[in-house]
């Protein structure tokens, strides 16, 4: 029997495959436990490499026991070095396989390359089991010893290796640099360990030359920052970067272009690859790019004094135009450079967030000082109208009501209006509704915003009534997210209780819904809030969207048409008789009829042609704080 120092002495020892074994069960473990989902998917060659290095390594210890045994049988030893020879050759053979995919290789390269590899595989074990049946190659003699004189699997590594090399070499254009050296690196330690081995006749560590290249492909293709199909860094350092770079007194411009489905269709799409693969590798050189969710990807480049940055941004934007043009995905870009007036590092992400926000798709935007403020005032207008919210105070001060008077033509006076929202905040001052109102729907701020517009208006309207004035209604608007709460019906009740003031002096403004469960909520609510005497108004009559069928379901009080829909009356006499149709229908429905948008006196004369009754614009008044409303009001003895 042999012993173990048998094993530790002459031309092999086991250290180097069991060290192999036990990294090749380890790495197995670890990708099987940190991938989940899709992604082990992308491990599946490199799993199989990894079973072909261990059961390689395995069948390698064990040729060399069985030559040290006592009794050599020689049958299970060419067995055994023909599974060793064949499954580290097989490992060369899946290399190619794996690299297909970040080098882009097409499919009938790949096929090509699929086929060599196989003939040459078939044809090497074929010449061994040949050599060894003719004694021409490695045998085991009837005396138990072995020689091997000539070994077709140096050959055929030989020429394998030189395959991975000549592929990586042809298309190292379509690798990050720091990628193509990481792999060649690996692979030209693994050769120089071979040649080592090979100049000391040692056999020890074949396995674990094997075995580095694979550690190379998961670092640099797996576990490094950069997206192997972009070039694209994670996200994570993006602000460390700019960071850095502030510090050090350096100024940069980043540049941000946000994609729709751009991943989906490059992985569908090998001309979309082979375009923007030249694209973003050719500006990657420039500077680093970033890979961030949705699909947008930021370009950081530190500025140098000798370089004119106006022609290196237009020169980009022409290139990416010029692939855009043929692909057509949709895209935005913003283009900014780091300043002063930028406060917080994570800001810079931010207002690129926030400029995607405001721009319409394939357009540009370079952001200026103007937008940096705006983007700061916005921030400070959120943040108040959180705190406004969290206090729930229905009095709040930086909730002001304005009104503007509604003109009642059967009267000839101005008993109603219709209640609009401001804010004065003390670093803006006074914020009008374009700037908060989308804030506060989109952040769902909005319904407490309502509740203190109708507590603040019910207070006003009921002191105009307690100092002698006539007011018929003041109408208050309320989107669809106030409509969806529970709790609508009952709060409006509640406001107007307290404030001690008669239903029928609230009117109630909604626009018409798209969504057939707001609508479904809007019937119920009128319906609810009817039934106490509260008018209905609805708003914006004529903008884009106006279902007849669905207005007819819902008892409204008030039509309110839309400024365009004056403005369509005016173009032509085809258009006048439409909205005067629109107009007399209504009327003969039983709707009173508001026009909104009234300018001069033109304006008025068409709007009393087409039978409106109420007329509201700034013909009359723009708005103006709800408390000098009283100079538009009668005494309410003349009514």
């Amino acid at each position: 029997m042999f012993t173990a120092s048998d094993l530790n002495l002459g031309l092999y020892s086991p250290v180097g495959d069991i060290t192999v074994m036990a990294l090749c069960i380890i790495m197995g473990v670890f990708i099987k436990q940190a991938y989940i989902g899709s992604e082990k998917k992308r491990f599946r060659i490199i799993m199989l490499i990894l079973v072909f290095i261990l059961i390689s390594a395995m069948a390698n210890v064990g040729v060399q026991m069985m030559l040290k045994a006592d009794t050599v049988r020689p049958l299970p030893i060419y067995i055994m070095r023909l599974t060793h020879h064949v499954l580290m050759i097989s490992v060369i053979y899946l290399y190619i396989q794996y690299l297909r995919e970040p080098l882009w290789v097409t499919p009938g390269t790949k096929k090509q390359y699929q086929i060599i590899s196989l003939i040459t595989v078939i044809i090497a074990v074929t010449t061994d089991i040949m050599a060894t049946i003719l004694k021409v190659g490695f045998y085991v003699g009837k005396n138990g010893e072995y020689r091997s004189t000539f070994d077709v699997f140096e050959i055929v590594y030989t020429l394998l290796m030189i395959t991975v090399v000549y592929i990586l070499i042809k298309y190292k254009s379509r690798l990050l640099a720091r990628v193509f050296w990481g792999v060649m690196g690996s692979i030209i330690i693994a050769n120089a360990l071979l040649c080592i081995q090979m100049i000391n006749r040692q056999v020890s560590y074949t396995t674990l030359s094997f075995f580095l290249p694979v550690v190379g492909i998961i670092f640099m293709f797996h576990s490094n920052p950069f997206n192997i199909d972009t070039g694209a860094v994670s996200s994570s350092f993006f602000t460390k970067e700019i960071e850095g770079n502030i510090e050090k007194g350096n100024e940069m411009l980043i540049m941000c272009c946000s994609m729709t489905d751009f991943e989906r269709s490059l992985s569908m799409s090998p001309e979309l690859k082979s375009e923007f693969y030249k694209f973003f590798r050719l500006n990657v050189k420039k500077g680093v790019l970033y890979s961030f969710p949705n699909e947008r990807y930021v370009l950081t480049i530190v500025k140098k004094k000798q370089i004119d940055y106006e022609k290196l941004v237009e020169k980009m934007l022409s290139d990416f135009l010029e692939s855009h043009s043929k692909f057509k995905i949709d895209y935005k870009i913003v283009i900014m450079e780091t300043s002063k007036s930028i406060l917080d590092v994570d800001d810079y992400y931010h207002l690129i967030e926030y400029s995607e926000m405001k721009m319409q798709q394939n357009t540009i935007c370079r952001v200026t000082d103007e937008d940096i403020k705006e983007y700061y005032d916005k921030n400070y207008i959120l943040s108040q109208l959180v705190d406004i919210a969290a206090k729930k105070d229905l009095s709040d001060p930086r909730v002001l009501v304005y009104c503007q008077p509604v003109y009642n033509i059967s009267t000839g006076k101005y008993d109603t209006a219709e209640a609009l929202m401001r804010l004065k905040l003390e670093k803006t001052g006074m914020v009008f509704p374009d700037q908060f109102i989308p804030l506060a729907e989109q952040f769902n701020l909005i319904h407490n915003l309502s509740m203190i517009i109708l507590n603040k208006t019910c207070y006003t309207v009921r002191g105009f009534i307690e100092e002698g004035y006539y007011v018929k209604r003041v109408s208050v608007n309320f989107s669809a997210i106030d409509i969806r709460y529970d709790t609508f019906c009952d709060e409006v009740k509640n406001i107007i209780d307290q404030n001690g003031l008669e239903y029928d002096k609230i009117a109630v403004e909604i626009t018409e819904s798209r969504s057939e469960a707001d609508f479904n909520l809007m019937k119920q609510r009128v319906i609810q809030l009817q039934d106490l005497g509260i008018k209905f108004y609805l708003d914006d009559f004529g903008t884009g969207y106006s279902n007849f069928e669905r207005i007819m379901e819902i008892p409204f009080d008030i039509i309110k048409f839309d400024r365009s829909m004056l403005m369509e009356s005016h173009r032509s006499t085809s258009s006048q008789y439409m909205v005067k149709t629109f107009a007399n229908m209504f009327n003969d429905l039983r709707y009173a009829v508001l026009f909104e948008g009234v300018e001069n006196d033109s304006d008025e004369d068409r709007c009393i042609m087409m039978k409106a009754q109420y007329l509201q614009g700034y013909k009359y008044s723009k708005p103006i704080p709800i408390e000098e409303l009283r100079r538009f009001l009668s005494p309410a003895v003349n009514q």
